[in-house]
């Protein structure tokens, strides 16, 4: 499962001579955006590999929670 895949036209190609073609903030916060994504996918994964009894055994809420 993925959330979201970088289109080929949005992947960043640096251009001959190895200089980076955008800003080194907006490329952290690419990096950590990223990085957030690739752990949502991992908690979703975990989250959903069990069976479906069990996942809601974890997921019961009481009171007022």
């Amino acid at each position: 499962m993925s959330t979201r895949e970088r289109r080929p036209e949005e992947r960043i190609v640096p251009p001959a001579g190895g200089a980076n073609p955008e800003p080194a903030a907006i490329s952290e916060a690419r990096d950590a955006g990223d990085a957030f994504l690739r752990a949502a996918d991992t908690a979703i994964d975990r989250a959903l590999s069990g069976t479906p009894e069990e996942f809601l055994r974890q997921n019961r809420q009481l009171g007022g929670q």
